[in-house]
């Protein structure tokens, strides 16, 4: 009898994608009784279905709510019910639900990379994207219907899908990087005086207030928040957008900002013995497939600085 259970709903699960059935000679009768497992799939539902956009899966997911009727079988379905998740996950394919897109209230979805991970996914538009550590992206349930725009805070790399009718727009709070389809990267967090766009393909219009920019292949803009300046040059593109492949070009860097790195990087907190230091200068390449002890061992054989753990944080001190 378990094993009968087991292949019903293992069937159901199969359907929810593709539907090509409507659910209901899977779960009839009496089959389901815990109002808070269901409750609970359905939270995930909601979540899935907005991170994937998959209208069938909506579908799919009505079409269960309808069927749902009591049974006094509560650990079959908790187990089963595991396997419906799994199969929407699966279905998605292209993102990766360690942190979800969610609509809030004022029906805007976030979708979030953590310290410590480089997250890809999807839009709606099949526009690909790869969001750095401790970064941030919001967009409205619009998307992609009356537009196309995303609110940036932290860095992420962009591969726009075209639409000539529908530009592709990238708010960052005091820039705004307008594109029909082409690929960049767009760096602007919170806490770093500098907001800056480098175009590896296609064409770019950096706009900020009344002055606007535009970009070809191989340029970068840069615009400094507390003196409003902004500045356009030709750089190694590969240099700006290997992080998404977990490595970090620093050139003429300052230890400050280097910090800021390792901090999202590998999600722990450093602390500066003097502020002095903090205008040490850096060049090189960090690697985080590497671990963090040996990331600090390079930089503390090269250069005047040295670091001490101490309890869950790092202390930085002049040699």
């Amino acid at each position: 009898m378990e094993q009968k259970e087991q292949n019903k709903w293992e069937e159901w699960a199969a359907t929810l994608h593709e539907k090509k059935e409507d659910g209901s000679q899977f779960i009839q009768g009496d089959d389901v009784q815990d109002k808070k497992a269901v409750h609970r799939i359905f939270e995930v539902r909601g979540k899935v279905n907005t991170v994937l956009g998959l209208k069938n899966v909506d579908q799919a997911w009505n079409s269960l709510h309808r069927d749902l009727k009591p049974r006094n079988s509560r650990r079959t379905y908790l187990r089963y019910a595991s396997i419906l998740i799994l199969s929407l996950l699966l279905s998605g394919a292209t993102y990766w639900l360690g942190r979800y897109a969610q609509f809030s209230n004022n029906s805007y979805a976030t979708i979030s990379s953590p310290n410590g991970q480089i997250t890809n996914f999807t839009l709606f538009d099949g526009t690909n994207v790869w969001l750095n550590a401790g970064s941030t992206i919001r967009y409205a349930q619009s998307f992609n219907r009356s537009e196309r725009t995303v609110y940036l805070e932290g860095e992420a790399l962009f591969d726009v899908t075209k639409n000539a009718k529908l530009p592709f727009l990238v708010e960052t709070g005091l820039a705004q990087i307008k594109v029909a389809g082409t690929r960049f990267n767009v760096r602007a967090y919170t806490e770093e005086n500098t907001i800056e766009t480098v175009l590896i393909e296609g064409e770019v219009h950096f706009l900020e207030g009344s002055r606007a920019l535009v970009l070809s292949p191989g340029e970068r803009v840069q615009l400094t928040k507390e003196s409003g300046a902004i500045s356009k040059a030709r750089v190694n593109t590969s240099e700006y957008t290997s992080w998404h492949l977990g490595k970090h070009h620093f050139n003429n860097e300052s230890l400050s900002d280097l910090v800021l790195l390792l901090e999202r990087w590998y999600d722990i907190k450093f602390v500066f013995e003097s502020d002095s230091i903090k205008a040490y200068r850096f060049s090189g390449v960090i690697d985080k497939e590497r671990s963090l002890d040996y990331t600090l061992n390079i930089i503390e054989e090269i250069n005047r600085v040295k670091f001490e753990r101490k309890d869950d944080q790092i202390m930085i001190k002049a040699k």
